[in-house]
């Protein structure tokens, strides 16, 4: 009969028992926001902090992180670096200042151009001289005390192109050269406005001796052309010319003819010697008598081209133009003094 009772209590009850546990409940998590929401987020941050500083290292594991380059970097952004402006006068990031050599040689070191004793070595520094004042009043780029040393006027501007001395060079080239303008022998040298022409012209002998026979009449030599067509229309001409003779109509004679021998040592024959053909023959040009030599070639592929001289043109560039076509040895005349090539 009283278990009956006892669990008919409960079972009567459960209703009310079980609201009130959830009144209660309620009740704590009511105080419990309260008092969150009275607590200040900044203190309890700041003590958050403070207690994972104070734990030891290593207790939770992890490494601590440097802070360094993020606290650096966080001050750049609010304050980034900036560029001073270059400085005409002075040092800067972009340019140095000015600096001179130190005036003793065992020295040298780089000063400021004002600096009156070395630093480095305590040698005094001989001061800057003042650029001399020159006065020119018609501004036509030559001195006032300059034109009137040599009787120009200093009003003038026209002047300076003039040329007093009639040497051919303008006052302005006499004064740049440091040269008398009122004496016609002195003066610039007239080479300066000399140029060469390129390129440069070679005259050469057409032939070349191949080969050569003693006849009653003289020396009769094979001279050979192998550039030039003969009768028959075959490159290869031939020129066979007795000492003295013309040499066909190339415009050269055949002056004179020198037999010749001479013995040379054979290479790695034991002091053996054999006998050399030198003989020459001397070829004159006809149009101005100037001679060259020709030594024998019996083989066509190791003549060699002989030269006789290089002709150069010239161009004289003052007071117009005036070409020259010259050989070494020649003279050329430029305003009444002769030059030779």
């Amino acid at each position: 009969m009283s278990s009956r009772n006892g669990g008919n209590f409960f079972t009567a009850h459960y209703d009310w028992l079980a609201a009130g546990v959830a009144a209660l409940a309620l009740a704590g998590a009511v105080v419990f926001f309260i008092g969150a929401l009275k607590e200040d987020p900044d203190a309890h941050a700041a003590q958050e902090v403070r207690r994972i500083e104070m734990r030891k290292p290593g207790s939770s594991g992890v490494k601590a992180a440097d802070m360094e380059w993020y606290e650096r970097t966080a001050k750049l952004a609010k304050a980034p670096l900036t560029m001073n402006p270059v400085s005409e006068t002075g040092g800067s990031f972009l340019a140095s200042e000015r600096r001179v050599f130190c005036a003793k040689a065992e020295c040298r070191a780089p000063i400021p151009p004002a600096t009156k004793v070395c630093p480095f070595c305590n040698e005094a520094q001989p001061e800057e001289e003042a650029a001399p004042v020159v006065l020119d009043g018609d501004d036509d780029g030559l001195p006032d005390d300059w034109e009137r040393k040599f009787g120009l006027s200093p009003n003038n501007p026209n002047d300076a192109n003039e040329d007093l001395d009639g040497d051919g060079f303008t006052n302005a080239e006499e004064y740049a050269a440091g040269t008398d303008p009122s004496n016609r022998n002195d003066h610039p040298d007239y080479l300066d406005s000399l140029k060469i022409v390129l390129p440069l012209k070679e005259t050469a002998l057409p032939f070349f001796l191949r080969s050569y026979m003693k006849t009653p009449a003289g020396y009769k030599l094979d001279l050979f052309d192998p550039r030039k067509r003969n009768d028959y229309g075959t490159l290869g001409k031939a020129y066979p010319t007795i000492v003295g003779q013309d040499i066909g109509e190339t415009g050269f004679v055949a002056k004179a003819f020198e037999q010749k021998e001479k013995k040379v040592k054979i290479a790695g024959g034991g002091g053996a010697v054999k006998t050399v053909d030198v003989s020459f023959a001397t070829i004159e040009r006809k149009s101005d008598g100037k001679t060259v030599t020709l030594v024998v070639t019996t083989q066509q592929g190791k003549a060699k081209r002989v030269s006789v001289d290089v002709q150069a043109k010239l161009q004289y560039v003052r007071g117009g133009i005036k070409e020259f076509t010259v050989v070494a040895g020649d003279q050329i005349d430029l305003n009444g003094t002769k030059y030779t090539v």
